[in-house]
C-alpha cells in the first residue's frame, strides 16, 4: 500500500501553507499542532515567487476577487513562501514530535532540493500544477508515490499528468478531488464523482478540502476516501495567508475524530459485520410451551415459536408439527431434531 500508513481508515495531511506568516517558530507550532490533533503527515509548499510567476504588471497578474483579493501574484507568493533554509530544520523538529513531513514542490528546482535537503517520503502536486510536465518528470524520476490534486484540470490533463508521471518512475499515485477556490462552497464538492476516480484513472482517491467546517471531510471519508487533506492554522491574522479556510488546532482535532469514527463506522472493506452470540441468543426459536410426555404429538398448543434462540429454527415449523416425541419434555426446554421420534 506504498506510502500509507492507515490503510483501513482515510490518511489525513494537515497542510501548513503559508499560515506561518513568516515566523519559524510558528512553523515549528503549526507541526507540533498537527501532531497533537492526530494528523499522519503534515506539508509544507516548496516554491520562490519567481518559481510560480513572472512579475508583471499588468491586470492579468491581480486577483480580482476571494480571499486574496487585490494581490499582484509575486507580491502573495513572496509574503506566503516558506523559505527554503527551513526545510531540513522543519523535516527534524517534524520527525522529534512524531508526525511525517512532506512538501508540495512548485517546480523542478523545487523537487531537486527537497530529494537533497529532506529526502521525503512521497510528493504532492498542487492543483494548479498538475500540467507543469516538466516537474512531473522530475517528480516521476524519485520513484516516490504521488498525491495529486485535479481540481482545474481536464479528463484528459489528468491523463497526461498520470503517464509522465508513471512513465518517468512513479510508482503510485492517489488523486484527490479538489475543488479549487478558497474557500471552497460546500455545494460546489459533487462528492457523488469523487469514488469515479478509482474506476476512471485506475489510482486511488482522496479529498484536498478548502471548505469552512468538516462536514465535507466526513462525506469523504464515507464515500471511501483514503487520503483527506485539510489547512491548519494557529489564528485567522493577516499574516496567517490561508486562515481564513484553515482550520484551527481545535477543529482539526475534531476533524480527524469524526473522520475516524466515520471509518469505523463503515468497517474494513472485504470484512462483514459478525453477529453477536450474546445478542443472537435472544432471537425466536422453537420451545416447549406446555409439558409434553414422551409419545405425544407437537401441536401448537404445547409449542411456540419464541425468546430465547436456543431451540430448534422456526424454519422446521410445519415439519415437525404431527411429530412424536421420544421423552418427556419440560416448560421452556429448547426442542431440538434429537426430541423427535423419526418415526412418526
Amino acid at each position: 500500500m506504498g506510502f500509507l500508513k492507515n490503510f483501513n481508515q482515510p490518511n489525513i495531511i494537515a497542510e501548513i501553507s503559508g499560515n506561518h506568516g513568516g515566523s519559524f517558530e510558528k512553523a515549528k507550532a503549526l507541526i507540533l499542532e498537527s501532531a497533537k490533533a492526530g494528523a499522519d503527515y503534515v506539508k509544507l509548499q516548496t516554491y520562490k515567487p519567481e518559481t510560480i510567476t513572472v512579475e508583471g504588471r499588468d491586470i492579468r497578474f491581480q486577483i480580482k476577487s476571494g480571499l486574496w483579493e487585490g494581490y499582484r501574484l509575486h507580491e502573495l507568493y513572496a509574503k506566503a513562501m516558506t523559505p527554503w533554509e527551513w526545510h531540513r530544520p522543519l523535516f527534524e523538529y517534524a520527525q522529534e514530535v512524531g508526525i511525517v513531513l512532506f512538501s508540495s514542490p512548485f517546480d523542478e528546482s523545487a523537487v531537486k532540493f527537497l530529494e537533497k535537503e529532506i529526502n521525503p517520503p512521497l510528493y504532492k502536486v498542487a492543483s494548479f500544477e498538475l500540467n507543469h510536465f516538466p516537474m512531473l518528470k522530475e517528480i516521476g524520476i524519485t520513484g516516490k508515490p504521488v498525491i495529486a490534486s485535479r481540481g482545474v484540470s481536464t479528463e484528459d490533463e489528468v491523463f497526461k499528468a498520470i503517464d509522465c508521471l508513471m512513465s518517468s518512475g512513479c510508482p503510485e499515485i492517489t488523486l484527490l478531488h479538489c475543488v479549487s477556490e478558497y474557500p471552497a462552497k460546500q455545494e460546489d464538492f459533487f462528492l457523488s464523482e469523487m469514488p469515479r476516480i478509482k474506476e476512471k484513472f485506475q489510482t486511488r482517491f482522496g479529498l484536498s478540502d478548502h471548505s469552512h467546517g468538516h462536514l465535507v471531510a466526513v462525506t469523504a471519508a464515507a464515500l471511501g476516501a483514503s487520503v483527506i487533506e485539510k489547512h491548519i492554522t494557529l489564528d485567522r491574522e493577516e499574516q496567517s495567508i490561508d486562515g481564513g479556510f484553515s482550520m484551527l488546532p481545535d477543529e482539526f482535532a475534531e476533524m480527524v475524530n469524526a473522520v475516524r469514527s466515520t471509518s469505523k463506522i463503515l468497517g474494513c472493506e472485504g470484512k462483514s459485520k459478525e453477529i453477536s452470540t450474546e445478542s443472537a441468543f435472544y432471537k425466536r426459536s422453537i420451545l416447549v410451551s406446555k409439558s409434553i410426555g414422551a409419545g405425544d404429538l407437537l401441536t401448537p398448543e404445547n409449542i411456540r415459536i419464541a425468546r430465547p434462540g436456543d431451540g430448534l429454527c422456526p424454519s422446521h415449523w410445519d415439519q415437525i408439527l404431527g411429530k412424536r416425541v421420544c421423552r418427556n419434555l419440560c416448560v421452556g426446554h429448547p426442542l431440538s431434531l434429537d426430541d423427535i421420534n423419526t418415526l412418526s
